[in-house]
């Protein structure tokens, strides 16, 4: 199916910025176009975004003082502490910047997070029992506890009073804890920034190093720049100061857990640049890896580890796991095939690979998505249980879809896009059929074409290296913020070439003013079987391979060139 290219709108007449963009040498009507996509239309947002680093943020949290006070109580009285994190990487990063804060202050401090097949997400009455059997006397929350009520409830009634740190939304009636530090913290006040769990661990780690008027170290940013990146939160306003500075912070960090896991990551290419692309697609999964087939512990121990011994081994465990998950992850793409062909006139996709590791299901479902556009459900058995992880794409409100059945689900929880459920095993064909059945009335049967939205249409000569270097002054990229897409129409190939083990990649060489210009296209070799004019769809890639820098086009789509054809 023929994707549909949407050029975004073009800054209105009289638009103007002076951002001494001439000095870049980058054409005025390409540099209007991105900064006005990005809705950033007056000389001072277009001045705050690009020098995030020099704003002051400020967020008021109704209850960070009663947080602080509490805090500051336990570590003058040498009381235990206790942790509870989440387990993927934006859990992991905010329980290791809160195990750091505590130890810092000469505090005793007690972590344990959740085994994702065995205990699945959230605080339980079995964790609570567990800190009270080693004498804490406060939990901090990360990430998680929003909506723990009742475990919370019975942490009071244990005599242990709780701090929940977390940024998923409960409008309805919230916890009786101590302190809870929310940007959602009532549906009346809300906080202007979308934080991730680590940015709101930040925010407390920032406001108790000013009550004790100390400088904070930076390797809590970059913390929790891995989670505000890895958990895909907006990257606007605070958050990209966050990653901004969080990023400057890994390129040099000190923390020997970090600098080993990057070693592993970059194979071997010690250049590549630590980007947000560097964190989403190589550390990340890496640090997912162990929680994603089992156990997140040698993961968090990795963030707060200061034994350079430890790091290496730690470091070659997990990349040792994340090699597991990856032939765990092909294994079951192998065998998820099959089965969406069999469903291939199906509006929803529901896929049993009962044999693999629960993490492994949701970026399975993800791929699904991806591969046939249409929302996939993909599910295991346990025992009388069927436990599946959901993802969907715009045309189909996952959340909304799944919460018309939620009286039969066990468990339930997730947003528009990613949800995930347990439910009965004898309520599960049922369910299926009506969700199938339901999906009929929505925008999956309309059969939408994929749209590509375009900040500018260029000409070849456009590309040159100083548009690399502009865009490399918009990271960094990622939600609200994405890579700036490109367009070029009737671009005649000097060079094709079909590349991967399925031949299913495509390199395209293209002439610049005598100069060659690459680009690889993945998933597109089938776009392009010979050399004729094209148009490309693309964002600016920089390579750089033992300090040499190359710069390539990341190619998004191809289609044959025709007159007016945008």
């Amino acid at each position: 199916m023929k994707n549909e290219w949407i050029l975004k709108s073009y800054p209105k007449e009289g638009f103007f910025i002076n951002l001494n963009l001439n000095k870049l040498n980058i054409p005025y009507h390409i540099a209007s176009k991105i900064f006005w996509s990005r809705d950033l239309r007056n000389q001072e947002d277009i001045q705050k975004f690009m020098n995030v680093n020099e704003n002051n943020f400020y967020s008021k949290f109704t209850h960070m003082n009663l947080a602080i006070e509490r805090i500051n109580y336990a570590l003058k009285n040498n009381e235990k502490i206790g942790v509870f994190g989440d387990f993927d990487v934006d859990g992991l990063s905010g329980t290791a910047l809160i195990i750091r804060l505590v130890k810092n202050f000469s505090g005793k401090i007690y972590p344990l997070i959740p085994k994702r097949e065995q205990d699945g997400h959230g605080l339980t009455k079995k964790f609570v029992d567990a800190f009270k059997d080693i004498g804490v006397k406060l939990i901090i929350t990360v990430d998680t506890g929003s909506t723990s009520l009742e475990e919370i409830d019975y942490a009071n009634f244990m005599g242990i009073d709780t701090i929940i740190t977390d940024h998923h939304l409960n409008d309805d009636e919230q916890p009786n804890a101590y302190a809870i530090i929310n940007p959602h913290e009532s549906s009346n006040h809300k906080i202007q920034n979308d934080y991730s769990g680590s940015g709101v661990a930040l925010k407390l780690a920032e406001e108790f190093y000013k009550f004790k008027n100390i400088e904070m170290p930076d390797y809590f940013t970059s913390l929790a720049a891995l989670g505000t990146i890895s958990d895909q939160v907006s990257l606007k306003s605070e958050n990209r100061k966050i990653v901004s500075e969080g990023l400057k912070a890994l390129g040099k960090t000190n923390l020997p857990g970090l600098r080993e896991l990057f070693i592993v990551s970059r194979q071997n290419n010690s250049s590549v640049k630590i980007n947000t692309e560097f964190i989403s697609y190589y550390v990340a999964p890496r640090l997912n890896a162990p929680g994603r087939l089992g156990d997140s512990e040698p993961s968090l121990q990795l963030l707060i580890t200061n034994d350079e011994t430890e790091a290496k081994l730690l470091a070659n465990k997990i990349n040792f796991q994340n090699e597991q998950r990856k032939n765990y992850s092909s294994k079951a793409w192998d065998l998820a095939i099959p089965i969406i062909e069999k469903q291939k006139h199906d509006l929803i996709l529901a896929v049993d690979l009962s044999d693999f590791p629960l993490g492994i299901l949701g970026p399975i479902a993800g791929k699904i998505c991806e591969y046939t556009s249409k929302p996939a459900i993909v599910y295991k058995i346990d025992s009388n249980l069927i436990k599946a992880s959901c993802r969907s794409n715009e045309n189909y409100d996952l959340f909304s879809g799944l919460s018309e059945f939620s009286k039969n689900f066990e468990r339930f929880g997730g947003h528009k896009r990613a949800a995930g459920f347990t439910i009965k095993k004898e309520l599960f064909d049922d369910f299926i059929f009506q969700l199938k059945n339901n999906a009929v009335f929505s925008k999956l049967s309309s059969h939408e074409n994929k749209k590509i939205e375009i900040d500018a249409e260029i000409d070849v000569e456009d590309l040159t290296p100083s548009l690399w270097k502009f865009t490399d002054l918009l990271e960094p990229f990622g939600v609200n913020n994405p890579e700036p897409i490109f367009l070029i129409k009737n671009l005649l190939p000097n060079e094709i070439s079909k590349v991967g083990k399925e031949k299913n990649h495509v390199k395209i060489n293209f002439n610049r003013n005598g100069k060659k210009i690459e680009s690889i296209g993945f998933n597109l070799a089938e776009k392009i079987s010979k050399i004729e004019q094209i148009d490309i769809v693309f964002t600016l890639k920089t390579n750089i391979w033992r300090e040499k820098v190359n710069y390539q086009l990341n190619l998004i789509d191809i289609e044959k060139s025709q007159r007016n054809s945008l």
